[in-house]
């Protein structure tokens, strides 16, 4: 038990050593909202994507050719 402790805490010493970023911090968060925007504009491109399909509900019975042409519901 005694060694696990002085080899964590070997790790833990070690872990104050800094690694420098490849680019300023900033980056990384101007490059998140960028990702996120272009998932807002895929989302976007697909609004109202399922009205577009004829459905039941949202389509013009077009069963009734025996009526009258001018007789619409």
């Amino acid at each position: 038990m005694g060694r696990m402790l002085s080899t964590f805490a070997s790790v833990v010493a070690e872990s104050g050593h800094h690694n420098e970023l490849p680019v300023p911090p900033a980056v990384y968060g101007l490059f998140a909202l960028l990702i996120f925007a272009m998932m807002l504009g895929v989302l976007f491109a697909f609004r109202q994507a399922a009205t577009k399909l004829p459905a039941a509900h949202n389509t013009v019975a077009h069963d009734d050719h025996g009526h009258d042409a001018g007789d619409h519901h």
